[in-house]
């Protein structure tokens, strides 16, 4: 929440005032559900690389990129209930950025309440 209140700070002192304030968290049941599609698509996948390994502009492929649709589908859903550390895995996608970077993280576990949505999720899209 304090980070959501510096944004909305910064934006008032910058003297602009929005029509409307949304939220991610708001969508967070339905950006799941995409995130389901995406694997069942074979375009993300769950990997255990470490935070440490994937940091920076050319770190190595993941050996988990070509684990299969159901196993991902499977693991998503442990991360989704908790039942993996924080850390231990992430969802990343099939793609390369612009940059070059290959398979940007789309979800990391993070067991903290969340300001809007509480302990309903330990999942959260990046």
């Amino acid at each position: 929440e304090k980070f959501y209140m510096g944004i909305i700070d910064m934006v008032q002192w910058l003297g602009f005032k929005p029509d409307d304030v949304t939220h991610s968290s708001d969508y967070f049941d339905q950006l799941y559900e995409w995130a389901v599609v995406l694997i069942k698509k074979n375009l993300a996948y769950v990997c255990h690389q470490k935070q440490e390994e994937i940091k920076g502009f050319d770190p190595p492929p993941s050996p988990w990129r070509e684990r299969p649709v159901e196993e991902s589908l499977i693991l998503f859903e442990d991360m989704k209930n908790g039942k993996l550390d924080e850390g231990e895995a992430t969802l990343r996608l099939k793609l390369t950025l612009e940059e070059g970077k290959q398979d940007p993280v789309a979800y990391r576990i993070k067991f903290i309440p969340h300001h809007r949505s509480g302990n309903k999720w330990c999942i959260y899209p990046t």
